[in-house]
């Protein structure tokens, strides 16, 4: 956009960011707005905690700080909100959660806006303090909403103050090509259009394509449907947002179309200010076979505890996928052999000065005495850290209930494989093993937010106990953290 406008960053004096999802306690995320975008010191900068009336709200705090500036000074009014939240591996999956994930959007909106004579800007912003818990969300606790109370409020004293908006400043329905109001569900925008008799075609809406996206659905709004107003030179809006507060306003404006940018879709993301804040955090780790179910589950997942990861495999386009959604430092090594792998692994990481807080082995039966000879590779090679935990994963509980005898002696051999296996490592490093049922476990592509597995739960009509991975995880994540650091020899069993 300022490239667009072919803007000097050292005439924006200006920058406010509307959220309700700030990156940290202090300081407003404004400063660290201004510091990526490289804005000079004579500029002021702070957060604005608001919702769904953002755009118009920030319109008008925009606009009373322009008028005190030089004619050549300019503003950026940014807002944005992760209303669609992403979920972690974690999450207790419901139904109403599902719901909820459809309805709203994530999405970032930047308005440019300078002082220009005889240019006027028409307001108005309303709040009532009454309603200030018809949507709230206290600290550490989930967002809870009085559904009659906002749906009331939004087609009553929205509609009547649309009305008297226009009443007041003699607007004629030819005065405005397009209304865009705050995209917050379907009926309350019908609702809306008809008490203020609003011509369907003179509407623009985004709620299909993007849903609720929050402060931002005002400009979405205007930029996804930028194809119908393209042949016009300049377009008169009357823009409204209401929401949370319970907060409202409208702004009645000409733009010119050129000004206007169409919408970036784009999973690009800026991770410098992002701390590691898990269990995992600042650890390294290998995960054998990650090109195959559980290895890449493994892999996915120890990455959302914030550690680095290695992923060792075979399929290299298939992990090389995997590593697209993943934020902090990883890497991939290409096997070419199954009995040469950590032949592969130790020259590469050598190449790369890796050195390894844990190892995963996902794949195994019950016969692990294949390793000793590759974990004495690794150690003397110098791959494993002081405090290495490896950590072996084997599907053997699934013979409890159908072989018991076969169950005893599959365990039995395990605990006799870690003893030989923990006689080539030193005394801080450790070896320990989870068991699991395979057949209770829903192995899928989890790529990204899971979609396959979130597929078969909705086909299945969302049953209350639907296993998956993160059972495994949990029990892998303590043997590979601190908490366990003087644990060795132990099997966990995972009973989903």
């Amino acid at each position: 956009m300022l490239d667009k406008l072919q803007w000097h960053k050292k005439d924006i004096k200006i920058l406010i960011f509307i959220t309700q999802g700030s990156n940290y306690v202090i300081p407003s995320t404004a400063f660290f707005l201004h510091k990526r975008l490289e804005l000079c010191k004579d500029c002021v900068a702070f957060d604005v905690n608001l919702g769904c009336s953002s755009f118009n709200v920030g319109v008008h705090i925009v606009s009373a700080l322009l008028q005190n500036c030089q004619q050549s000074d300019k503003a950026l009014l940014l807002i944005g909100d992760t209303a669609a939240q992403v979920l972690r591996p974690e999450t207790n999956i419901k139904t109403e959660v599902i719901a909820d994930q459809m309805i709203f959007g994530s999405a970032g909106a930047a308005i440019a806006m300078e002082k220009v004579e005889q240019h006027k800007i028409r307001f108005f912003t309303k709040s009532d303090g009454t309603g200030f818990d018809a949507i709230i969300r206290h600290k550490d606790r989930p967002t809870a909403m009085d559904g009659e109370k906002v749906f009331e409020f939004a087609i009553n004293d929205v509609s009547d103050d649309v009305k008297s908006f226009k009443k007041h400043f003699d607007l004629k329905e030819e005065d405005i090509d397009y209304y865009v109001f705050h995209q917050a569900q379907k009926l309350i925008l019908d609702n809306i259009a008809d008490n203020c008799k609003i011509p369907e075609n003179k509407e623009l809406r985004s709620l299909c394509e993007y849903g609720n996206t929050s402060g931002t659905s005002v400009a979405v709004s205007i930029c996804a449907n930028i194809d119908k107003f393209a042949d016009k030179d300049n377009v008169k809006f009357f823009l409204c947002g209401f929401g949370v507060g319970l907060s409202w306003g409208g702004v009645y404006t000409e733009i010119p179309t050129k000004n206007i940018l169409p919408i970036i879709e784009t999973d690009e993301h800026y991770d410098e200010d992002k701390l590691p804040d898990s269990d995992l955090q600042d650890k390294c780790i290998l995960v054998m076979d990650a090109d195959r179910g559980l290895g890449e589950f493994m892999s996915c997942y120890v990455k959302e505890q914030t550690a680095s990861v290695v992923m060792a495999g075979m399929d290299i386009r298939r992990m090389k996928e995997v590593q697209k959604d993943f934020i902090l430092e990883s890497h991939v090594v290409e096997i070419n052999e199954r009995n040469t792998a950590f032949r592969d692994v130790i020259s590469y990481c050598q190449e790369k000065k890796l050195e390894f807080d844990g190892i995963i082995f996902p794949e195994q039966t019950c016969d692990m005495k294949q390793y000793v000879d590759d974990i004495r590779l690794l150690q003397c090679a110098g791959l494993l850290k002081e405090k290495c935990s490896l950590v072996f994963i084997s599907d053997i509980e699934g013979f409890k209930e159908i072989d018991k005898k076969r169950y005893l002696q599959a365990k039995a051999r395990l605990e006799n494989d870690i003893d030989l296996l923990s006689e080539g490592l030193t005394e801080k490093q450790r070896i320990n093993a989870v068991m699991y049922d395979s057949s209770k476990l829903e192995l899928v592509d989890i790529i990204g937010s899971g979609g396959e597995w979130m597929t078969k739960y909705l086909q299945l009509g969302c049953p209350e106990k639907m296993a998956r991975q993160i059972y495994i995880g949990r029990a892998v994540k303590y043997l590979l953290s601190d908490e366990s650091a003087y644990s060795t020899g132990m099997i966990l069993p995972v009973n989903m």
